[in-house]
């Protein structure tokens, strides 16, 4: 896609995100931004039935960003990760939540696994044969990465002090992490037929959520 083919978008963001967008210096990094931000925008109005204009956004607890309307926190949590071809996006109302998706495709230093992975993770990964260890390095590195943004801390989370079991996905935590494992879940798939999307959610009061998850082609992103 071109910025032709997402400029009808851009033009239901607020001003700070049409600033953000044109200050990436190519093309690619603002139709991904442009894209990523226009169906937060079409995911929000859906949950809220608020128009897709009407939102802005302002740094929360922690620094994640809070949806607003007409000066009103919305009881919304979402995010948002994109990389070349995919944009994803995850809302719910009353649950911490992140969600990240990686190209399966896509090129990786595997030696980060024995830097910066937990031990546990690195040797199930060495257990791979090496035409699946780039596939193995992305469903850790996603599933953990779901897990940050959820918290709101990002890499300032040292990523060897909670690992993954991966088939299904559950969290385990060293004693550095006060947290409860039994809260969270987690789903992994691949979506686009080379996406892996992992998405992680911590637990409120009342019935285990339902993850509805769906693929829109660019055409299919209407306002």
């Amino acid at each position: 896609m071109t910025e032709a083919d997402v400029a009808p978008w851009r033009e239901i963001l607020d001003d700070r995100e049409r600033a953000r967008a044109a200050r990436f210096a190519f093309e690619r990094n603002r139709v991904e931004y442009i894209a990523a931000h226009a169906l937060t925008r079409k995911l929000l109005a859906a949950e809220t039935g608020e128009p897709p204009a009407a939102f802005h956004y302002e740094a929360g607890e922690k620094g994640k960003p809070v949806a607003l309307c007409d000066g009103r926190p919305l009881a919304v949590q979402f995010n948002l990760s994109h990389t070349g071809g995919l944009v994803a996006v995850a809302a719910a109302r009353g649950l911490e939540l992140g969600v990240d998706a990686e190209a399966i495709d896509r090129k990786v230093e595997l030696e980060v696994a024995d830097r910066y992975f937990f031990g546990a993770e690195a040797e199930w990964l060495a257990t791979l044969e090496p035409a699946r260890r780039t596939e193995g390095f992305l469903r850790l590195w996603t599933l953990k990465e779901a897990y940050i943004k959820a918290t709101g801390r990002g890499l300032s989370q040292s990523l060897d002090e909670f690992w993954f079991e991966v088939d299904p996905p559950c969290i385990r935590f060293t004693p550095a992490i006060a947290d409860d494992e039994a809260a969270w879940s987690f789903h992994q798939e691949v979506m686009a037929g080379r996406f892996l999307v992992a998405t992680g959610w911590r637990r409120g009061a009342g019935p285990e959520p339902v993850l509805e998850a769906a693929t829109l082609q660019p055409a299919d992103l209407t306002f």
